[in-house]
């Protein structure tokens, strides 16, 4: 087995006395494609922002790389440098071009020179199928090319993980398989991956593993034919039924 990119230990998370996260326990490994998936309110979108700190945690631990993220002493800002995030809403600065978009974070934060950034982006964009589009504000792009230019600017930092949260349920339903091309190209070149997703013929072919959660918890944790085949938890029986 590769290394432990992330461990979660008795991760809990509460929204007022809304108890979100009820003591998650979960290892990420290098490498690895792992799909969220779920009924809605069951914590898969907490559980992933939990994991860069966009949620801080109630209790518990992630450690990434060997570092306890959780503990104030350490430099998030510094780990989240390696973790790469793709949003529902795509997040893109409306004022930029897209050049801008995909090279401010290398430049501002990694300090690379504008020539080297543009480089690494012109590449992301071939890699995304949008080499044309360097100049292009985002209000012209449709929603499918703005989120494979949310996944190009969360390359440019050539994180350790992507964490995508709900990539694709933003967009119409003839964008979503341009988008879901793109991760399924970075699942092959061996990108970590963490993805919630409501797309389950995605997840089916392109997890090492789903999770699958209901109620804070994780009712299941095995490979895409042990969830979907043979799952002998009555939950997931439940919600694979409703949505397969």
């Amino acid at each position: 087995m590769t290394q432990k990119l992330i461990e979660i230990k008795e991760l809990y998370k509460s929204f007022g006395k809304n108890d979100v996260l009820k003591g998650i326990n979960l290892d990420i490994h290098q490498g690895e494609v792992v799909v969220i998936i779920g009924p809605s309110g069951s914590g898969k979108s907490t559980l992933l922002r939990s994991m860069n700190l966009l949620e801080d945690a109630t209790g518990g631990q992630v450690i990434f790389e060997g570092v306890d993220i959780t503990d104030k002493r350490n430099n998030v800002f510094k780990m989240r440098e390696k973790m790469g995030m793709v949003f529902q809403q795509f997040n893109l600065f409306p004022n930029m071009t897209v050049l801008e978009n995909i090279t401010l974070s290398p430049r501002r934060t990694k300090k690379i020179a504008k020539e080297e950034a543009d480089k690494i982006a012109y590449a992301l964009l071939d890699r995304v199928g949008l080499p044309d589009k360097a100049e292009a504000y985002p209000q012209s792009l449709s929603g499918g090319q703005q989120q494979r230019i949310a996944i190009a600017r969360g390359l440019a930092m050539n994180p350790d993980v992507l964490l995508f949260d709900e990539p694709t349920s933003a967009l119409d339903p003839e964008m979503v398989g341009e988008v879901l091309a793109v991760m399924q190209d970075l699942a092959k070149s061996g990108m970590t991956m963490v993805i919630v997703t409501h797309e389950m013929g995605f997840a089916r072919e392109v997890a090492d593993r789903i999770i699958f959660m209901d109620e804070g918890v994780i009712v299941e944790d095995g490979t895409p034919d042990q969830i979907f085949e043979a799952t002998q938890e009555k939950r997931t029986k439940d919600f694979l039924s409703k949505v397969l």
